[in-house]
């Protein structure tokens, strides 16, 4: 959401601290993102009715404020069929609405409710005035269902400046203090994951993976960046034990660090040595683009949603199943392996800096804005 001055710079640590302390439906401080203002409401953790009424309601409130209200609204929150009214209502007072379709809904995973609410998917999907995605399956899959609202396939987009291998000696200390504020030897090896620490993103198995290569690789660590959704929502408390298990009984428990929530992730990538993404639904993830853009070789497991937008198996990324045992088997080999691992990242590396560089597809987003918010005007 876009915000009124009285803009405040804030550490990440603030950030964290403020949602997990804030009451659901409260305002969160102002803050900025590269530069742009932003709003935050601090909604419930579990995804419900409640979770919806409160984000459209305070959407509607930023949308139809007398100054500095917005005319194109982008949804990026998980669309329920739920939303038609407050989506009509925003529409109402002349804002276009453009929804990012990112990730395969969880309702087409489940074959009784794919029969039930596709119907309702399919009326609020056609009810935007456009529909965003950053994967052609997915693009597929929303024709399938029977959307004709029009359908921009926009990629993903990385900042190269943030985004690279090291290229300074300020960006070599970087890594090596990062490193030591965890306790990782230099000489050790990391494996880095990105996301918040939930089921669909698979940490569990990456723990797994991990166990069954320490014995033959003792010095290796694995780093999780990213919130802990498994400890601050209450249906993943069982899923929170089960990781907790999995460290606790490793025997090397020092050798898991959770970062949490950073505003920095670039510093992260580049101090770790190799990235996994062991998702199992996704759109086209900036998780892996990114690490890739640091060129770290990366591991990615076949998701629902996997496109040629994260680049060519075997190329640029290696596609390994979605099982522990099937990752360890691949970070043996890249462990074994430095040259095999350096080329994978060289070659992914050159792949997102040629085709996925963050300008071209802001472009297209301005574009696509520009567009509607004319149309919009009309309407009023």
């Amino acid at each position: 959401m876009t915000g009124t001055p009285q803009i405040q710079e804030r550490s990440e640590a603030d950030t964290a601290i403020d949602w997990y302390q804030a009451a659901p439906g409260s305002w969160l401080p102002q803050t900025i993102l590269d530069g742009a203002p932003l709003e935050r409401i601090r909604l419930p953790d579990s995804k419900n009715r409640v979770r919806t009424q409160i984000y459209y309601d305070k959407l509607l409130e930023v949308c139809q404020r007398k100054t500095q209200a917005p005319v194109v609204a982008q949804l990026l929150t998980n669309m329920r069929p739920q939303a038609l009214p407050w989506l009509r209502r925003l529409q109402n007072s002349g804002v276009a609405t453009v929804y990012s379709v990112s990730q395969f809904p969880t309702w087409h995973q489940k074959p009784a409710k794919r029969i039930f609410r596709r119907r309702g998917y399919r009326q609020v999907y056609n009810a935007f005035d456009a529909l965003v995605t950053n994967s052609e399956a997915i693009e597929l899959f929303l024709r399938n269902i029977g959307v004709t609202t029009r359908i921009e396939y926009i990629p993903n987009g990385v900042n190269l400046q943030r985004f690279h291998p090291i290229r300074s000696q300020q960006e070599r200390q970087a890594r090596q203090t990062l490193r030591e504020g965890f306790g990782i030897p230099a000489q050790h090896k990391v494996i880095a994951v990105v996301g918040a620490i939930m089921p669909r993103k698979g940490p569990d198995i990456v723990l797994q993976a991990w166990r069954r290569i320490l014995p033959h690789f003792p010095d290796t660590h694995v780093l999780f960046v990213g919130p802990r959704a498994d400890t601050h929502d209450p249906k993943l408390k069982k899923f929170g034990a089960e990781v907790a298990a999995l460290v606790a009984s490793s025997g090397a428990t020092n050798q898991v660090h959770f970062a949490g929530i950073v505003n920095d992730v670039e510093n992260y990538l580049r101090a770790a040595d190799i990235f996994i993404l062991a998702s199992n639904r996704e759109g086209t993830p900036n998780s892996v683009l990114e690490a890739m853009a640091t060129g770290l070789p990366c591991l990615v497991t076949p998701y629902l949603g996997i496109s040629a937008g994260i680049g060519q198996a075997g190329e640029h990324y290696q596609l390994v199943e979605r099982n522990d045992e099937a990752i360890a088997a691949a970070l043996i080999g890249l462990l074994k392996n430095a040259s095999q691992g350096s080329v994978l990242g060289n070659t992914g590396q050159r792949f997102v800096v040629a085709n996925l560089d963050q300008k071209l597809s802001l472009d297209r987003y301005a574009a696509l804005y520009e567009e509607l918010a004319a149309a919009a005007a009309e309407r009023r």
